[in-house]
């Protein structure tokens, strides 16, 4: 292998190095989050690229220097993570966890683990770096196995809650494995010579050099609109939580304990110049889940209508109770495949609420994007204890939309929004309207994700109207 080549791949892996430090601390800084951010889907295309490229290189170092079984299972390594990468990519855009997305993580953790063991008991074992690569490789492996099969065999809520603590300190250690390969190579500089050996990799080092900037530049301009995305969600994050601190002071904080020991916590607010002689609706808001879960007050930021509402103009107009639970880490409303619920949950708190005045056929629920999906769960799996739903961003099962006939739905969705694909609310719509049901929808054609439809004419008027039959 010559010198020239020999810098360049060390170049390419502290590329590499960087990519995986910026994207640990911005995981950090935003947790889950960073997941939703608009720029990470690209971002998370190219540094795959960039690392199979990088997988491709160490591989032709083993076959150059006759190290058959590393790279024996270093392609299968490399295949096995690229096709794990290409399933969360499928998640990223449906924002449905694939249902492969567990068996190729099993897979890749599985080849990773062969790969590190290749490094440190064969020929490539007689190289110091190498060998503590295979064994750091092989411990990181084991560690996340471990953790995989806690979050299979233990599926609570305090499970995810500590696996989703411990993601950006894997990513961390991932981050860092690269290094070992750059001091192998830098041992390896002290033994080279000038020699005519391998003279195609010499003369190809200036095309590997030009795609080297290249690749660095994507790396800049991809990484700068990851860190412009994530500035900004820290920014407002910090601007609404201060809003949301001056809210959460009407709300009564409460806690919610079943026969069987689990715990909800949730926030219950009465209507203006109650009176307990008189029935108020109930408004249930299901929070998108975009805050940490363990931060009780933040989770009203998730909870749009709950802001709307208790706000004095509209407190005054629209007096009810509204009820915001909690969206514990690592689970969601129901709704989404594969995905941790507390529906039932939720049910056991909104039925167990005793405050009097509270008007039993008037249970509204609302929610956006996770909370949307939860709407639609609510309304499909308990249809008798809401009158109407305001699914926004959302989608449903339609299998399920013969239950949903008796409840009335407005439902709302941008025509391009990312994050969850439209043609959710459409096929609950349509398969609501097949099954004789008479739903309400509006479409905006020019918007995402993110859009503001609580001043759609009519819209509260139509939803304080409801009761059930």
């Amino acid at each position: 292998m010559s010198k020239r080549f020999n810098h360049f791949l060390n170049l390419l892996l502290v590329l590499v190095i960087a990519i995986g430090l910026l994207q640990t601390a911005l995981r950090f800084l935003l947790g889950a989050q960073i997941f939703t951010q608009e720029s990470f889907l690209p971002w998370f295309i190219v540094t795959n690229v960039i690392g199979v490229f990088m997988a491709v290189l160490i591989l032709k170092y083993y076959q150059v220097n006759k190290y058959w079984l590393a790279f024996s299972v270093g392609v299968i390594a490399t295949i096995s993570t690229l096709i794990h990468a290409s399933v969360i990519c499928i998640t990223l855009i449906s924002r449905q966890q694939h249902p492969y997305y567990l068996p190729t993580l099993i897979f890749s953790l599985i080849a990773g683990s062969l790969y590190g063991i290749s490094l440190v008991f064969s020929i490539a074992g007689e190289r110091l770096w190498l060998k503590l690569a295979g064994i750091y490789l092989f411990i990181l492996n084991l560690l996340v196995g471990i953790s995989v099969i806690w979050a299979v065999s233990s599926p609570s809520l305090e499970t995810y809650t500590v696996i989703e603590k411990l993601g950006p300190w894997f990513s961390l250690g991932g981050s860092l494995i690269p290094i070992l390969f750059i001091l192998n190579f830098r041992d390896e500089l002290t033994l080279l010579r000038n020699s005519n050996a391998d003279i195609s990799l010499q003369k190809s080092s200036s095309a590997l050099l030009a795609t080297l900037g290249i690749l660095s530049l994507v790396v800049v301009i991809f990484g700068g609109m990851l860190i412009s995305n994530s500035y900004w969600s820290l920014h407002w994050g910090k601007k609404n939580f201060e809003k949301t601190q001056e809210l959460a002071r009407l709300f009564e904080a409460r806690t919610f304990v079943n026969s069987k020991g689990d715990t909800l916590y949730y926030r219950l607010l009465k209507p203006l110049n109650y009176d307990s002689t008189k029935k108020y609706p109930l408004v249930i808001n299901l929070p998108y889940g975009g805050q940490p879960g363990t931060d009780k007050i933040r989770q009203l930021e998730g909870a749009a209508d709950a802001q709307f509402l208790s706000t004095g103009f509209n407190r005054e107009k629209y007096p009810a109770f509204i009820f915001v639970p909690n969206c514990p880490a690592g689970s969601g409303w129901g709704g989404i495949p594969n995905y941790p619920s507390v529906d039932a949950l939720v049910y056991e708190a909104i039925t167990s609420l005793n405050e009097p005045g509270i008007d039993v056929k008037r249970r509204y629920v609302t929610g956006i994007s996770r909370g949307g999906y939860g709407a639609w769960q609510f309304i499909s799996t308990r249809p008798d204890l809401f009158a109407a739903a305001i699914p926004i961003c959302g989608a449903g099962d339609p299998k399920l939309a013969p239950r949903v006939v008796d409840v009335a739905v407005w439902a709302f969705h941008g025509a391009k929004d990312q994050n969850v694909p439209v043609s959710g609310s459409r096929e609950m719509i349509k398969a609501i309207k097949e099954a004789g049901g008479n739903p309400k929808y509006t479409e905006y054609p020019n918007e995402g994700h993110s859009f503001y439809y609580q001043d759609t004419p009519g819209l509260w008027d139509w939803l304080f109207a409801q009761r059930k039959k």
